[in-house]
């Protein structure tokens, strides 16, 4: 094994314990519970009970609201150490608007800031669920501890939630400053409209409840994208935009991939086309990290790319005929391993690196499985020429052709693993049939379906019919043979040769073995 997949390992399994941890995740509770304590007593409810219902609530009843609006915050403790951050910073926010704003006259609207941002950055970081119920819980908190009259806690609600409906579908910056300034129109008529119907207010205080409102979209957006990329680093998330950007094809891997192994380039591409398809068929998958996650599951066989056959060369000998089926497998195996390890040292996202260690989950390496199998079946027909007894000839051990999983745990990582295999079987057709595309993406399916290895995908029955119509549709595109030109016949004789002439006859194909990914 490679020693820096190896440490890499390591380091993964550690970095995993650490995050499903619950004594961390029960020091995390008991801290943030003292930290609203704290708050509470800088608030005008500090004599009341409040002060106590605070790290109550925060450490004992949010956990159980969170196990059913937000269960991944109790899986994953840098998620739910995100969640009380947003929570209580905004708050504390808030306090300290609460004693600088009177000063410099900042208006009404400047209050909507701290809501709006964090409706902002945790929809954009986990998704609106999030999102509502942390707007829900700053109204809460502000409603027992800060006491503000109805027109504030209605400005705040109407705010937070305009936040979280602009932020559901943040794919480029502009959909961010779209948002913040759809958030600051929100903001405006919240606070402006009632101020105006009062007439007794002068036209300057008015103005500055305009400004101050319209400046929460507007600065929102800009602060929001400006800590984006620090809050994906520390919290362990990837935004849509960070997905479009791993999509680009200038990442330096994607490079070294393409010139090094171009057959697994061309490979990661189509399955990348194909899982975009899929998971745009369900509710439940993002289209764009099913395609960001495709680019670089084979980043592995970079460390080895001439022992895949999408990169044998026609002129080059097959170098897996002087190997035996075990070695052959092994080097196959360590593809995920080597991966993970370059996914790391690139820094990769943490889900880009589950694709890499799930997209074959515990499958087999068949092709060297079966030729050791026969290996097998021929050393004991010689055996017995020989007059060797069975248990002279060692058996094959099936877990050592399997790959280590674990099978797929998100709907992308098995979009991306179905994706993989049915872009790989497909080059073994030979003149599909209209039909045939569909028909493999069923028998993959469902082949894989008897070992379990959709189980733990959370994708519904009806998701996966949706999927799968939709990938047999993008591989029946893929697959669909072009138009062959006439030749022309209109002169036998040329004064010049042509421009190009073939360097093989045009009946000639590349040789195709079977897939040994």
């Amino acid at each position: 094994m490679n020693p820096k997949a190896s440490s890499c390992a390591g380091r993964a399994a550690t970095e995993n314990r650490l995050e499903s941890d619950p004594r961390i995740r029960f020091l995390l509770l008991a801290f943030f519970g003292a930290c609203a304590y704290g708050l509470s007593l800088l608030t005008p409810a500090a004599s009341g009970p409040s002060t106590w219902i605070a790290p109550i609530f925060a450490s004992g009843v949010l956990p159980l609201v969170l196990s059913v609006i937000l269960p991944e915050a109790l899986r994953r403790n840098r998620l739910l150490a995100l969640f009380y951050v947003a929570w209580m910073g905004n708050f504390a926010f808030t306090l300290l608007l609460l004693e600088i704003a009177p000063r410099f006259s900042f208006g009404a609207g400047s209050y909507l800031i701290p809501p709006a941002m964090a409706a902002l950055v945790l929809t954009t970081l986990v998704g609106p669920r999030a999102g509502i119920l942390l707007v829900a819980l700053l109204g809460m908190s502000e409603l027992f501890l800060l006491k503000p009259d109805d027109r504030y806690l209605l400005a705040t609600l109407t705010t937070g939630f305009a936040a979280v409906l602009f932020s559901r579908h943040i794919q480029r910056r502009s959909d961010l400053l779209r948002a913040g300034a759809g958030i600051g129109l929100v903001a405006l008529m919240a606070t402006v409209l009632p101020a105006g119907l009062n007439f007794n207010l002068a036209r300057e205080l008015i103005l500055a409840e305009a400004i101050s409102a319209a400046a929460v979209g507007l600065l929102g957006a800009i602060v929001v994208g400006a800590l984006l990329p620090l809050l994906e680093s520390a919290f362990d998330r990837t935004t849509d935009l960070s997905w479009l950007e791993l999509s680009s094809q200038d990442h330096p891997i994607l490079r070294r991939l393409a010139v090094e192994a171009p057959g697994t380039y061309l490979h990661s591409v189509l399955v990348g086309h194909l899982a975009e398809a899929a998971a745009s068929a369900t509710h439940q998958a993002n289209p764009r990290a099913c395609r960001a996650m495709a680019l670089y599951h084979d980043i592995g066989k970079l460390e080895k790319p001439e022992y895949f056959t999408e990169n044998f060369s026609t002129s080059n000998q097959d170098p897996h005929a002087s190997l035996t089926p075990s070695m052959s497998a092994l080097i196959v195996l360590a593809h995920v391993k080597d991966g993970v390890a370059l996914a790391r040292q690139h820094r990769l996202p943490r889900r880009i690196r589950e694709a890499i260690r799930e997209h074959h989950g515990m499958g087999l390496v068949w092709y060297f499985y079966q030729r050791a199998l026969q290996q097998e079946k021929d050393a004991r027909t010689g055996g017995k020429i020989l007059h060797l007894r069975d248990e002279d000839i060692p058996e094959v051990d099936e877990s050592s052709f399997r790959y280590a999983g674990p099978i797929p745990q998100s709907p992308e990582t098995a979009l991306l693993s179905l994706a993989d295999a049915v872009e790989s079987a497909s080059r073994a057709l030979e003149k599909p049939l209209v039909g045939d595309a569909l028909k493999l993406v069923e028998k993959l399916y469902h082949d894989r379906e008897k070992e379990g290895h959709w189980r733990n995908c959370g994708l519904t029955p009806t998701e996966w019919g949706h999927a799968r119509h939709a990938l047999g549709k993008s591989l029946e595109n893929i697959l669909r043979p072009r138009i062959r030109y006439p030749q022309d016949r209109r002169a036998k004789t040329k004064t010049h040769p042509p421009l190009e002439q073939p360097t093989t006859p045009p009946s000639a194909e590349p040789r195709v073995l079977p897939s040994k990914s």
